[in-house]
């Protein structure tokens, strides 16, 4: 967690839109909205927006889940936020059995994997073959295309 996360002071507003989209997670994966409870939410990691980024919350929250059978499940959630000139967007949710998949969760968007396609070596192979083979189709057709036009 964050050191400012838990003792900033958020919006009526802010827990409404948090609380909505937990509880929009549970319906999405097909728990009863009316029987199921949200309970333990808090803010883990934030960021402030500045004028060249946008900012970010992370909420973590758990919850008892009622399915359409009528069984209990205890789940552990994290929504990430996106804050777009002051206002607070859903990003990406996430509910889980184990509370560790939550953290994984949360350190995929605090130290995001930076490692493009275009820089893994197997990524790097394939382009060359490919330009090679381009290279040495451009060069045979030329080369055919002088044959016919000299001879």
């Amino acid at each position: 967690m964050t050191p400012d996360a838990g003792f900033y002071p958020f919006s009526k507003e802010v827990w409404q839109a948090v609380n909505t989209q937990a509880m929009n997670a549970l319906a999405r994966r097909e728990y009863c909205r009316e029987k199921s409870q949200i309970e333990s939410v808090r803010c883990v990691h934030l960021e402030d927006e500045t004028e060249d980024s946008f900012g970010r919350q992370v909420w973590f929250f758990e919850a008892f889940g009622v399915d359409p059978v009528g069984r209990n499940h205890r789940l552990y959630g994290a929504l990430d936020f996106t804050v777009q000139y002051g206002i607070l967007e859903p990003a990406r949710a996430a509910l889980v059995d184990e509370p560790q998949h939550r953290n994984r969760f949360l350190l995929s968007v605090i130290r995001p994997s930076h490692q493009q396609i275009w820089g893994a070596p197997s990524t790097n192979v394939w382009v060359r073959l490919t330009l090679a083979f381009v290279l040495f189709a451009t060069a045979i057709w030329m080369l055919f295309l002088w044959v016919s036009l000299v001879g």
